[in-house]
C-alpha cells in the first residue's frame, strides 16, 4: 500500500532518524507510479480498454457520500440490469455508504489517516479539500478527461469544465504541480443572486415593473408607505450587492473565496494586468491612495470605501433588530434570494398565505440582461468527488462514472430514481416526482454524487413560469461564464499563519453584514480595522499573497 501524507507523519514519529524507503504501488487496474517523498501523486494512467475487457474481474467499488440516501438498492439493481452485457461494467459493482453532514469532516479525516477502504468519496471544499490535495491524498485523474476512451466523461465535462477542475498544488520549492485531483459536481457554475419580491403588492399599488435599482427602491418606498407593519428588505448577504465582486472582474479586479484571506467582512481585491498574467497589487479596506494607484484603470481610487458608503442606502429598509438572535423579523417587501432557492421559498410562503404572488429580480445588471460571458468565476462549486490515492480500483471507478455521466438515462437513474415509479418526464426538459410511499421513495443527495451541467431537468414549478425558466436557462448555459485567470488558486497560509489569524479576528468583530452603521460609522470602522490590521502584519500578508498569486499565474501560463 502506498504511503500517503498522514502515514508519512506517523512513520516519521515512529522511525525518527531512520531512512524510510518509499513503497512502490499499483493504483488498481490503472497504474500510479511511486511518489518517493513527494506529497503529490503522479497521474494515474488508464489501462487500455481492450486489455481491461480481457482481464477484468468482478470488482466492488466502495463509495461514500454525505447525507442519507434511501432505497438505493432498486437503482443498483437497475444499473446491474442495464450493464449486464458490458464487458467491463458487468464486473463493476458499486457499494454505497453514507455519513451525516455533521460528522462528515471528522469521518473523512479519519479515512485519510487510516487509508480506509474507499474508492470514491464525496469531499466538500469546506471539509479541507485543498489541504487534502496539498497533502497528496487524492489520485490525479487527469488522464481520464478529454479522453476518447471515456466518451461519457468527455461529453459531460467540457474542456472549460476540466480546466476549472484542474488544481495547482504548491510544492516545497515554490513551483506548482498540476492535476485533476477532484471531480466537481455542478449543474451550474454561479447562482444568480437577487431578490424575491411581492408581485401582488406591486400590482396593488400600481408600481412600475422592477427593472433597476431606482425602480426597486421606489417600489419599496411605495409599499412601506401603505403597509406600516412590513419592513422593506430582509437581506443577510450584502457582499455582492453594489460591489465590484462581479463587475470588477471585467476590468481586471478580482475578489473571490480563494483570495479573501480574512473573510467577507474585509474582502481583498486583486489587480491584474490586461493580459491577466501579472499581479499589479492587492488592496484591502482602508488602504492608502498609493496602494490603489497600482490597480487597473477605473479602480485607482478607494472603491472599497465607496462601496461601504453606498451600502448604507439600504439601512432604512432593514429591520432595526437586524442581527438579533431572539427577534422575529417582520414580513419584508423584498427578500434576498439566490435563484435556486426561489421555488422553495415561494412554496413555503404560499403555504402560509396562498394569495401572495412573487417575482424574482436578478440584482447584477449584466446577469439580469443575460449578457454572454457576464459571469467570470472559477466555474466550479463546493461539491466534489475524490478517489483516494491508495485505491486499487481507479479504472473501475472511472468506468462507472463514465457510464453514469454518459447518457441522460443513466444519469437520471441515479439522480431521480426509477422512471415511472419515482418520477416522470415533462417533455424533453422537465420532470416531476410521483406520488410514492415514503418507504419506497428513492432519495439521493445529488450534490454528493450526480450533479452535472450536461444533464439538466427543470422542475414542474420552473416549467410553468417562463421568466424563471429563462433565468435558469441563463445560469445553465456555459456561454454565460468566463473562466477566471485565478481559477485553481489556493492561498497557503503557512508563512503568515499568525498574521492571518490575528487579522481575521479583527475582521470578525466588524459585523458589517448585520450592523446598521451609517456611512460615517462604516468608514470609521474600516479605518480602525486597517490601522489595527497593519499593526499585526497586514503588509506581510499582502506581500505573501502577491508572491503566491504571481507564482501561480507564472505556472499556469508557462
Amino acid at each position: 500500500m502506498k504511503t500517503n501524507h498522514w502515514t508519512k507523519k506517523l512513520l516519521a514519529l515512529l522511525l525518527a532518524g531512520i531512512m524510510v524507503m518509499s513503497m512502490a504501488a499499483c493504483s488498481g487496474s490503472g497504474s500510479n507510479d511511486s511518489q518517493g517523498d513527494s506529497d503529490t501523486p503522479t497521474a494515474v494512467t488508464p489501462v487500455d480498454r481492450q486489455e481491461l475487457e480481457n482481464t477484468m474481474e468482478d470488482t466492488t467499488i466502495h463509495i461514500r457520500i454525505m447525507n442519507e440516501f434511501k432505497n438505493l438498492d432498486k437503482v443498483i439493481a437497475k444499473y446491474e440490469e442495464m450493464t449486464k452485457d458490458d464487458p467491463i461494467l458487468s464486473h463493476v459493482h458499486p457499494e454505497f455508504s453514507w455519513v451525516a453532514g455533521g460528522d462528515y469532516k471528522d469521518k473523512l479525516t479519519m479515512a485519510m489517516v487510516a487509508n480506509e477502504d474507499y474508492d470514491l468519496m464525496f469531499c466538500g471544499s469546506w471539509h479541507g479539500l485543498t489541504t487534502f490535495m496539498q497533502d497528496g491524498n487524492f489520485a490525479d485523474l487527469s488522464a481520464y478527461f478529454n479522453n476518447d476512451a471515456f466518451p461519457g466523461l468527455k461529453a459531460a465535462f467540457s474542456p472549460n469544465f476540466v480546466d476549472a477542475m484542474t488544481s495547482y498544488i504548491l510544492q516545497p520549492d515554490g513551483t506548482y504541480a498540476k492535476g485533476v485531483y477532484s471531480i466537481n459536481l455542478a449543474s451550474f457554475y454561479e447562482d444568480s443572486r437577487g431578490l424575491m419580491y411581492r408581485e401582488d403588492l406591486r400590482k396593488k399599488y400600481n408600481c412600475d415593473p422592477i427593472t433597476d435599482r431606482e425602480s426597486l427602491f421606489a417600489y419599496m418606498d411605495t409599499v412601506l408607505a401603505n403597509e406600516p407593519d412590513m419592513i422593506g428588505a430582509s437581506i443577510y448577504n450584502f457582499f455582492y450587492f453594489d460591489s465590484p465582486v462581479y463587475s470588477g472582474k471585467h476590468d481586471g479586479v478580482y475578489s473571490q473565496d480563494s483570495t479573501n484571506v480574512f473573510g467577507d467582512q474585509t474582502r481583498a481585491y486583486v489587480g491584474l494586468s490586461a493580459d491577466g498574467k501579472t499581479v499589479t497589487n492587492v488592496v484591502f479596506p482602508g488602504d492608502a491612495q498609493e496602494e490603489f494607484d497600482k490597480m487597473p484603470e477605473g479602480y485607482q481610487y478607494d472603491f472599497i470605501t465607496e462601496y461601504a458608503v453606498t451600502r448604507t442606502d439600504w439601512n432604512k429598509y432593514l429591520s432595526p433588530s437586524r442581527g438579533g438572535t431572539d427577534i422575529i423579523e417582520k414580513a419584508a417587501v423584498v427578500t434576498y434570494c439566490p435563484l435556486t432557492e426561489y421555488e422553495s421559498r415561494v412554496k413555503s410562503a404560499q403555504e402560509v398565505d396562498p394569495t401572495q404572488e412573487f417575482g424574482f429580480y436578478v440584482y447584477e445588471d449584466a446577469q439580469r440582461n443575460k449578457e454572454e460571458g457576464a459571469v467570470i468565476c472559477d466555474m466550479v462549486t463546493n461539491n466534489w468527488l475524490v478517489v483516494p490515492e491508495w485505491s486499487e480500483n481507479v479504472d473501475a471507478v472511472m468506468y462507472f462514472l463514465d457510464w453514469m455521466f454518459g447518457t441522460q438515462e443513466a444519469h437520471d437513474l441515479f439522480q431521480y430514481g426509477i422512471e415511472g415509479e419515482d418520477w416522470e418526464a415533462i417533455g424533453e426538459e422537465g420532470y416531476k416526482t410521483l406520488d410514492i410511499s415514503e418507504d419506497q421513495k428513492y432519495v439521493m443527495p445529488n450534490y454528493s454524487l450526480t450533479l452535472n451541467p450536461a444533464y439538466i431537468r427543470y422542475s414542474e414549478f420552473t416549467m410553468e413560469d417562463p421568466e424563471i425558466k429563462a433565468d435558469f436557462d441563463y445560469i445553465y448555459d456555459e456561454k454565460t461564464y468566463q473562466l477566471s485567470p485565478l481559477s485553481g488558486f489556493s492561498f497557503d497560509t503557512t508563512n503568515v499563519e499568525s498574521e492571518v489569524a490575528s487579522i481575521s479576528a479583527l475582521s470578525n468583530e466588524l459585523q458589517l453584514n448585520i450592523s446598521l452603521y451609517d456611512a460615517d460609522e462604516a468608514v470609521a470602522k474600516l479605518t480602525t480595522w486597517h490601522a489595527d490590521a497593519e499593526s499585526v502584519g497586514l503588509e506581510t500578508v499582502r506581500q505573501e499573497l502577491i508572491t503566491q498569486l504571481q507564482a501561480f499565474l507564472d505556472a499556469k501560463n508557462s
